[in-house]
């Protein structure tokens, strides 16, 4: 910049900005001299620091409040639990808890154990419980004991199986429909319900199915259904219910019949099993589950099938009609309203369906015949060995024959004396062809203890026949 201009730009005055008032002066407006404002108080204002603390002391009482809550609530809550897990706890160790359930919905059942029972007795201002003499139990409708029905031995009753009626000429066919057989079979099936002894196991309720063998009351089921039982009670077709008494079960079987006082029932009728064929047509009826007189049906899948259940191993009819839990004791019946056969069990697993059993009238009739008379397999008939069955593929690997061959022989046996040995292997028993240690034991279930039985031996690649008398099975030692 040059001097001149230096120079002048200090010279030169600079005015001064004027800024209106924003109230107007009221000296100026009315020309009056100006006079000196009245002093105003001066409103005290708290220092900035003490506001922030007034104002959270409210946030951080509420925050007390809130955790103390919390705290009280989740103390409660612990106490509640602790106190339901200890009610569980007791009910669970003082009390048989029992679940059912039927139309109406789900019914708990509570069973004092013996120690609850002795408090409940010994408790101030209660009234002792009496419990039932034996054979004996409360009845629902009244508080009186009802009577197990007596037993009777011998009654002279045989199970009679019937061949298929034929058609009479220019007569209709004597088959009959699905809904006539469950017409004319389901008034002869009952509903079992079992109260298990607490000596075998936590005790609690059981059911199965029966059939109805005599007007007067006998009626024949699983021995597995009633197994442990300490009371047994019988559902008819009417809804009326029914003390049992046990006339006799051979768990060899699984057979068992019961007695109830009771009578003009519909006895089942019974059928050969001999004369089913694969392919035909069944029905079953039972108690499925706790439903009272269901009915499916299906076919004869398989005949003469070799289960083994329980330890022991059985001759079974196979059928792929529906059978679950509850038809245990149950019949399968032909389509001439016949039964042929009482359901035992059923294979059960992610990969198996439609597989169910049952034994044959074949094996029931003498069973139950037995049992009515003496109650137990009197002279059950043995040969006092013990038997393999070899089959085709351990055969082929050892190089022998397949089929049946003795390993042990009991030395006070008549098979001894008569020169049966080990390592024989067991190719006819009197007639019939032994393939499997089943084929033997059926055989020889036709004959009592004290019968003669004759076996075609093989040893050393020569056949001997052997007459061997039979010994009583429970005379004998294993």
């Amino acid at each position: 910049m040059h001097e001149h201009e230096r120079e002048q730009m200090n010279q030169e005055p600079i005015e001064e900005a004027t800024v209106p008032p924003l109230i107007p002066d009221p000296a100026e407006e009315t020309g009056a001299s100006p006079t000196m404002p009245d002093p105003v108080e001066e409103a005290v204002v708290p220092p900035p620091a003490f506001v922030p603390t007034k104002v959270t002391r409210p946030k951080r009482q509420r925050k007390k409040v809130s955790l103390g809550f919390k705290l009280v609530m989740a103390t409660g809550f612990a106490v509640l639990l602790i106190m339901a897990v200890s009610a569980l706890a007791y009910l669970f160790t003082a009390y048989d808890v029992r679940l059912s359930s039927d139309n109406v919905g789900l019914h708990i059942w509570l069973t004092p154990r013996e120690q609850e029972e002795r408090r409940i007795e010994e408790a101030p201002g209660t009234v002792p419980i009496i419990p039932p003499r034996e054979g004996e139990r409360e009845s629902d409708e009244a508080n009186l004991p009802v009577p197990t029905p007596s037993v009777t031995l011998g009654s002279g009753f045989t199970l009679e199986l019937l061949p298929r009626p034929e058609a009479e000429e220019g007569g209709s066919s004597p088959r009959l429909s699905f809904q006539e057989i469950y017409q004319k079979c389901s008034i002869s099936v009952v509903l079992i319900e079992v109260e298990l002894d607490r000596r075998f196991g936590s005790g609690g309720m059981g059911s199965g199915t029966g059939i109805v063998l005599t007007e007067d009351g006998l009626i024949v089921t699983s021995a597995h259904v009633i197994e442990d039982a300490r009371q047994i009670s019988v559902v008819l077709y009417d809804g009326t219910r029914h003390i049992a008494a046990l006339v006799g079960m051979d768990e060899n079987t699984d057979i068992a019949v019961l007695q109830i006082d009771a009578t003009d029932l519909t006895p089942a009728v019974f059928g050969d099993s001999d004369e089913l064929q694969i392919g035909e047509e069944v029905a079953v009826i039972g108690n499925p589950l706790g439903q009272h007189n269901s009915m499916s049906n299906g076919i004869i899948s398989a005949l003469n099938r070799d289960i083994s259940y329980g330890g022991m191993t059985m001759r079974m009819i196979q059928t792929n009609a529906a059978i679950n839990q509850g038809n245990s004791g149950g019949p399968l019946i032909n389509l001439y309203g016949q039964v042929v056969g009482i359901t035992n069990m059923k294979f059960i697993g992610q990969a198996v369906e439609g597989m169910g059993f049952a034994i044959p009238t074949t094996t029931l009739a003498p069973v139950v015949d037995e049992l009515i008379a003496h109650g137990r397999i009197v002279g059950r008939a043995s040969i006092g060995i013990v038997v393999q069955t070899v089959d085709n593929w351990v055969a082929l690997t050892e190089g022998i024959e397949p089929g049946v061959y003795v390993e042990r022989v009991l030395e006070e046996t008549d098979a001894f004396q008569r020169g049966l040995q080990a390592g024989d292997r067991i190719v006819y028993a009197n007639d019939a062809r032994v393939l499997t240690a089943l084929d033997l034991r059926a055989e020889i279930q036709r004959f009592r203890a004290g019968d003669l039985i004759q076996l075609t031996i093989e040893r050393d690649g020569r056949e001997m026949v052997l007459e061997i008398r039979l010994m009583d099975a429970d005379l004998l030692e294993f």
